[in-house]
């Protein structure tokens, strides 16, 4: 993942620079209004306009309301530096983790490089673009929040999804990864390639309780002829009822699987396509 490069203005005052150097000097790269009017004192609406000119000044950037990210002081004169997209994504949901389309990238499943972070939020938030990229938070269910791991990024700790994990988010929903044909691919890879356990791959999918996962995760091992043992009883055997898509962004359209109760609306062409040649 490629780090992002922007340049700043320069000139601080002394409040200013009390300010970010105390919060840089203590670790506090991220910090809050509240914490800020705490520091300097004084009224809250001078700290607000301190706030507002630093913003515009880009020695600092608004990441959400009353939150905001310090530029390194080391930046030089032209006040150029670089952060990591991760790094961002972990202070614009601290209890967030990277998911999807970015942690299947991350763990080598697909080469297709995304252009936005995809990040799992406790709470609903609408997209943030920030530095050129934007970020999309999606809420899952308390449930679904499980198999994440630790990446450090510039020296700084991110949560992401380990690698059976990206898989199952992917499966249950392929419409932020590409596309159920992507995750065809991303599966194949992450079984014989990076060396995901089957085993772990399945209580991972049976723990999310979701029906529809399951049966695109059982006909896509049996249509791939992957190796999952066992597995795809115990996956049979949690089955909902009704009918799920196998792709759940595309229309209604195509034949029923009926021993996985999947409508299968994506052709073989492009499910298995990619592995000819």
């Amino acid at each position: 993942m490629n780090t992002q490069t922007n340049t700043y203005s320069t000139g601080l005052g002394i409040k200013a620079t009390t300010l970010l150097t105390t919060l840089a000097g203590a670790g506090r790269h991220v910090f809050t209004t509240a914490e800020a009017h705490a520091l300097l004192g004084g009224s809250r609406s001078a700290t607000y306009k301190l706030l507002h000119d630093l913003v515009q000044g880009g020695w600092l950037h608004a990441l959400d309301k009353g939150r905001y990210l310090i530029v390194p002081l080391e930046a030089g004169p032209e006040r150029r530096f670089t952060i990591h997209e991760f790094r961002l994504a972990q202070h614009l949901a601290p209890e967030g983790y990277i998911a999807y389309w970015t942690a299947l990238h991350h763990h080598g499943l697909t080469e297709q490089i995304p252009r936005d972070i995809w990040v799992v939020s406790p709470r609903r938030r609408q997209p943030v673009t920030l530095l050129g990229v934007t970020y999309n938070f999606i809420t899952l269910h308390p449930r679904k929040r499980f198999g994440i791991a630790t990446v450090w990024i510039e020296g700084y700790p991110v949560a992401i999804a380990n690698l059976e994990k990206s898989v199952v988010d992917a499966l249950d929903h392929p419409e932020y990864c590409g596309g159920i044909a992507e995750v065809a691919k991303t599966l194949v890879t992450a079984i014989e390639e990076r060396g995901a356990n089957p085993e772990r791959l399945s209580e991972y999918a049976l723990r999310m309780q979701n029906g529809a996962l399951l049966k695109r995760l059982g006909y896509l091992t049996e249509r791939l002829s992957l190796p999952m043992g066992d597995c795809a009883a115990q996956w049979r055997s949690a089955l909902s009822g009704g009918r799920a898509l196998l792709d759940p962004g595309r229309p209604a359209n195509g034949p029923v699987d009926t021993r996985w109760r999947l409508c299968v609306n994506v052709s073989d062409a492009e499910i298995q396509g990619w592995q000819e040649g």
